[in-house]
């Protein structure tokens, strides 16, 4: 039975002598596993639109079980994120994000848009990388269904005050008059080690557009570059700790930074 769909290339992994299992990412059947075969020859013509980080259209056949690509052609290949190690080891990292939080026979849709805007946001230098990367993990957990409560302090309904403390683990947010009420300085609340994120209106801001925007509009947001690291801090942070996972990935990134310029 022969099939035919886009998505995009999650991973790939040695399946056997000479052959590739894919990961692939599809808006109508979600994260589905599919064949290579002869997929670590360069011989093979389908290899170019069958690597990490291509969007492409697969005709698959079904044999013994697991679809197995018949043909692929690429509809985009990100090609300028490859000539740079950084904006690699980032989609590569998105890549792996995904793999963790997509699952196989559902409507992922919402998500693989998420990633092919994201990608094509690198791709094009549209934003700083890191910020690119930042609006990237938190609007996932929107689309995971862990959106931090941005709105206003859950206890007392103030929607900004100079400092709001968002509790990462609860999701939800504080003014700064119920956060010293409840002498959550200490870091226990409730039973439990609270992680606190402290807001201004600047980061609260665009934390709030980040989770509620239109998912197309999702980075036309402003930031001043003095708040660019702990806006990237801050949406990396809320992120691993609701998914609870080391990402491979995301370690590499972060080992770059200490390569020695050359």
């Amino acid at each position: 039975m022969l099939s035919n769909f886009k998505g995009l290339v999650l991973s790939d992994t040695t399946w056997g002598e000479n052959d590739k299992l894919l990961s692939v990412l599809t808006a109508e059947y979600g994260k589905i596993s599919v064949l290579l075969k002869g997929g670590s020859s360069l011989k093979n013509k389908a290899s170019g639109a069958c690597m990490p980080m291509c969007y492409s259209e697969f005709i698959t056949a079904d044999r013994g079980g697991r679809p197995w690509v018949r043909e692929a052609r690429e509809l985009e290949g990100f090609s300028n994120i490859r000539t740079s190690l950084e904006d690699t080891a980032t989609s590569l990292y998105i890549c792996e994000v995904a793999n963790e939080v997509c699952v196989e026979n559902s409507d992922e849709s919402e998500m693989l848009q998420l990633i092919l805007n994201t990608l094509y946001a690198l791709d094009r230098n549209l934003k700083p990388r890191q910020i690119i990367k930042a609006a990237f993990e938190l609007r996932t957990a929107a689309v995971c269904g862990f959106t931090p409560d941005l709105v206003c302090c859950s206890e007392c309904g103030k929607e900004e005050s100079e400092i709001m403390y968002l509790d990462v683990m609860d999701g939800v947010m504080h003014c700064d008059e119920c956060h010293r009420k409840h002498n959550a300085l200490t870091g226990i609340r409730e039973g439990h080690t609270a992680l606190l994120m402290l807001l201004d209106k600047e980061l609260l801001n665009a934390m709030r557009y980040v989770s509620y925007s239109n998912a197309k509009r999702y980075l036309s947001f402003e930031l001043s570059p003095e708040r660019y690291q702990i806006f990237a801090e801050y949406c990396e942070k809320y992120l691993v700790n609701h998914i609870d996972k080391e990402f491979k990935t995301l370690a590499f990134l972060k080992s770059l930074k200490y390569l020695p310029d050359n």
